[in-house]
């Protein structure tokens, strides 16, 4: 069951369409697993729907306006989960969008490694803002203990974790701000996939760590 979900502002501006990419497919990933969550992103739509649709009103004609609202009815509505391809047992049940993203399989997408538990592959969704990525630990493994230096955005896909914080499961989304520490594990029993969407690098707290993140940025930069 989720339990952890976007708050307030991150609705209302994924349903007036003002998020950035990253985090508009953040959301857009949550959505598919909570149907709380839609709820709420459809009544939202429907209010700026009805909003914008009495400012035509007033500045066009019947005919005009019959024909806006024609259009706005005939949109499918934000955040209906699509199915993922059924011949992709790995992307079984994962919303259409990381599909898209991810190609044809998972195992096809380009992974970074980080000792023998965690990995992660970057993902182009058009935000040059920010860095988007897929991060795969282990069943029993951790992601190494780092500090934020901005926002970070997760969405639970397969699996489970824990940090300091609380206990993850499938479709929570969590926030982590600038300054926080943390060290996700993922569950004794199962691997975790998440999608992760930061602001700015994480500082990993172990040096040597941070000084292979710094060679691997300029192999991937030269």
């Amino acid at each position: 069951m989720v339990k952890y979900h976007p708050d307030a502002r991150f609705l209302t501006d994924y349903a007036a369409g003002s998020l950035p990419a990253s985090q508009a497919l953040c959301v857009a990933t949550h959505l598919h697993y909570c149907p709380g969550c839609r709820l709420r992103v459809g009544e939202l739509t429907e209010l700026g729907a009805e909003l914008f649709m009495q400012q035509q009103a007033a500045v066009v004609g019947t005919d005009s306006f019959e024909k806006l609202l024609t259009r706005i009815t005939a949109q499918p509505a934000m955040g209906t989960p699509q199915p993922a391809a059924a011949n992709d047992s790995r992307m079984s049940g994962l919303p259409r969008t990381l599909h898209k993203l991810a190609g044809a399989k998972l195992e096809k997408v380009k992974w970074n490694s980080v000792g023998s538990k965690f990995r992660y592959a970057n993902l182009n969704v058009g935000d040059r803002t920010r860095e988007t990525s897929l991060l795969d630990i282990k069943a029993g493994g951790s992601v190494p203990q780092h500090r934020h230096d901005g926002d970070e955005i997760t969405v639970l896909l397969k699996g489970s974790f824990s940090d300091q914080e609380g206990k993850y499961s499938v479709g929570d989304f969590i926030v982590r701000t600038k300054g926080e520490t943390h060290q996700p594990v993922a569950s004794q029993d199962q691997d975790c996939l998440c999608l992760a969407t930061l602001d700015a690098p994480i500082v990993m707290s172990n040096w040597l760590l941070r000084l292979g993140m710094k060679l691997l940025n300029r192999k991937k930069a030269a």
